[in-house]
């Protein structure tokens, strides 16, 4: 699922090949990234009927021919039409599928797991803006696509490799754990506890602060005076800082008895610094550390998210509820990239979109930290009365 982030780099190309504005030309990556987090939603009626792995064999092979397809675009509208819109979509039930199956896989080390999950989009994000940069140099941004859409047709046979685990647990005779594979991801009761409100606020908050380098330092290292390449690498550096975060917040679930909605707490301000180093320090080793610094934040928050999810719902709730996260985190998307776009092209410069994400990543963080508060305070009420 590294795609979507090495449209960033395509996302600086298509501003020059086009001459476009770039608040257009954002649109391409801010409704990808919404529809991919919605797709648990969207595709819950599928996934309800056929299971994850026949719907990611689907949505996968979908999504790989719109991205290859849009090889034949002569305008931006039509690479937001083939690449944001339908392969967005297409590539929902593929980011959503894993982290439920895996979690139906694990019994003893549930939440370990889900964690670990996160770490393969860590991989993506580091290689997928690689193989962009170095596709679009030889081959075009035309020929970077028809590539990138060949790769990623490995989503079908990995949705194989799911309806064989699946049908294995059921032969073992595991059906409860199996359940969620087709289960509903919608469930109305959820949005009856304000717990839940707060937390869908902070979907929205997370995915419009946390991704902004992610989303624009190609363009905005270009307009330091820096080149693509140089830009594109600063992506692959938030893609390897990611990784070491993933795998930081992977183990620490396992070392530290602390909830994920504690380490999510506080790793929320290590993306914030980041925010603050890419306003005031124009250096490039600047930038670089900017995106390290992101990566590993942005790591550890998403090896934490889904976990935490599960700890305060359960087996039940969990898919439901991480569905929902991801609807508004869609949200987020949507207003991140599209906003930050028009901040660039209104006051020419993308400061205002990092200096609002770190406020917002702040209030993230005193939330969450409220969350955590209310939660022992309901373990130590419990336990008097008992």
């Amino acid at each position: 699922m590294g795609f979507g982030y090495s449209l960033s780099v395509l996302y600086a190309e298509l501003i020059r090949e086009f001459n476009a504005d770039r608040s257009l030309v954002a649109l391409n990556q801010s409704i990808y990234e919404a529809l991919m987090a919605v797709g648990g939603v969207l595709w819950s009626y599928p996934v309800s009927k056929l299971g994850y792995g026949y719907s990611i064999m689907i949505g996968g092979f979908l999504g790989s021919v719109c991205i290859a397809v849009c090889s034949l675009a002569k305008s931006v509208p039509t690479v937001i039409v083939l690449v944001g819109f339908l392969s967005g979509a297409s590539f929902g039930v593929v980011y959503m599928g894993p982290f439920v199956v895996a979690g139906d896989i694990s019994k003893r080390y549930k939440a370990a797991v889900i964690g670990f999950v996160s770490i393969g989009s860590s991989l993506g994000q580091f290689a997928m803006p690689y193989a962009m940069e170095r596709c679009i140099f030889e081959y075009g941004w035309k020929g970077a696509l028809m590539i990138l859409g060949a790769l990623c047709l490995n989503a079908v046979p990995c949705g194989l490799i799911m309806v064989v685990v699946q049908r294995a647990r059921g032969a073992e005779g595991d059906s409860a754990q199996s359940a969620s594979a087709k289960r509903s991801l919608f469930k109305l009761s959820l949005f009856n506890s304000k717990m839940f409100w707060l937390l869908m606020l902070n979907s929205i908050i997370l995915a419009f602060t946390a991704l902004a380098e992610s989303r624009f330092l190609v363009d905005l290292a270009e307009l330091r005076g820096y080149t693509r390449t140089e830009g594109s690498f600063l992506i692959q550096m938030v893609g390897a800082g990611n990784l070491v975060g993933g795998l930081l917040g992977a183990v620490s679930k396992i070392a530290f008895k602390l909830s994920s909605a504690a380490h999510m707490s506080y790793w929320i301000l290590v993306i914030a610094a980041s925010h603050v180093m890419v306003v005031y320090l124009d250096m490039y080793s600047g930038l670089i550390g900017a995106a390290i610094v992101n990566g590993i934040g942005i790591g550890n928050i998403y090896a934490h998210v889904a976990v935490a999810m599960y700890e305060i719902y359960g087996t039940e709730d969990y898919a439901p509820s991480f569905a929902m996260w991801n609807v508004l985190k869609g949200v987020g998307n949507l207003m991140g990239g599209s906003l930050g776009g028009v901040i660039q092209d209104k006051t020419g410069s993308y400061d205002l979109l990092f200096q609002t994400s770190t406020i917002l990543s702040v209030f993230y963080s005193v939330s969450f930290a409220g969350i955590c508060l209310y939660r022992w305070r309901r373990v130590q009420t419990y336990t008097l009365m008992e």
